[in-house]
């Protein structure tokens, strides 16, 4: 009591309550300037980001907070530098979502302030799986069998892969149908013989890793099988039919080097954000319609709200739409 009542107290006080007013000002001040830079910022938690900033001439240390900056990255593999002062250089990179490792087509040199590193790195990540991607195109077309092939190749390029082929496939058929009423229906056989080969991989003795990349591959295959059923079904013979054409469509452009995904009337460039080794929705006719949706959403600049009651997928759902396109997605 004495000391709260000695004379000047209440004056320090409210000075030491400016000043600390102007500190927290200019701090957050400080880390709107470092988030405007690398917007992933705004993602991370105030104490993780003042950790960051404050470790950024220690890429050892910033590694340990990677998951917070690319979700499905674990950490990065670093070399260390010629000397004790020299920065190290990253040659890949570890999943935190299953087990998967990738390497960088070529080496980062990680030096220069975290926040600009930081985007190095996801630029080099980024186009390293461009080109991982452009080269599986080729290998596939050139297997001998899909367990081999898939085996050195990641979980996510599988995938786009498999939908790139189908793509193309299903074009052929389409233009096939001009002479061949059967060819539909011959696709159709194909991929089931496909998925029966698959299911029996599955069953043979598989890393974890290519356990997990198998059971994507079925799971995405399987819906492609109902996708050609459909066709036959409803005797589509039409490419520019509204059941083909509400279907997520990849296409592989040699032109500009790079892989575009359509939708009914919208387009969009494949993302190539790292969604690791981990399981794939299985897609349902709702899953067809919400994807229509919310990519026309997409398309007009507008939201987009799945609406219905708790735990029937709307998360889930949004989700693995960002997994297909390769966007990063924030929940």
């Amino acid at each position: 009591a004495e000391a709260c009542n000695t004379e000047g107290t209440y004056k320090l006080l409210e000075s030491t309550q400016h000043k600390l007013e102007l500190c927290e000002k200019s701090l957050a001040n400080y880390l709107e300037q470092k988030r405007r830079i690398f917007p992933r910022f705004y993602f991370v938690s105030t104490s993780d980001l003042l950790d960051i900033l404050s470790n950024g001439n220690q890429p050892d240390k910033v590694n340990f907070h990677l998951p917070k900056i690319i979700a499905a990255v674990d950490h990065l593999d670093l070399q260390p530098g010629a000397t004790s002062t020299d920065r190290p250089s990253a040659m890949g990179m570890e999943s935190c979502v299953g087990i998967e490792h990738i390497d960088f087509t070529q080496p980062l040199k990680v030096e220069g302030r975290v926040e600009f590193y930081l985007q190095d790195i996801q630029d080099r990540l980024i186009s390293s799986l461009r080109d991982i991607l452009f080269a599986s195109i080729k290998t596939f077309e050139a297997k001998s069998s899909v367990g081999d092939w898939l085996k050195d190749t990641p979980n996510q390029v599988i995938l786009t892969v498999s939908l790139l082929d189908f793509t193309k496939e299903m074009n052929k058929t389409f233009e096939k149908l001009g002479t061949d009423d059967q060819a539909m229906q011959n696709f159709y056989q194909s991929k089931v013989d496909g998925l029966v080969a698959l299911i029996d991989l599955v069953r043979t003795d598989l890393s974890k890793a290519d356990r997990m990349k198998t059971m994507c591959l079925i799971t995405l295959d399987a819906h492609s099988r109902d996708i050609s059923l459909k066709l036959v079904n409803f005797g589509v013979t039409d490419i520019n039919h509204f059941e083909w054409q509400s279907q997520l469509r990849f296409e592989w452009r040699e032109a500009e080097g790079d892989c575009f995904i359509m939708i009914v009337d919208a387009e969009f460039r494949y993302g190539f954000e790292y969604i690791g080794n981990g399981a794939r929705l299985v897609i349902t006719p709702l899953t067809d319609r919400i994807y229509v949706t919310a990519t026309q959403a997409l398309k007009l600049c507008m939201g987009c709200a799945p609406a219905g009651p708790a735990g029937t997928g709307k998360t889930e759902t949004t989700k693995d739409l960002g997994a297909m396109l390769a966007k990063c997605i924030y929940v």
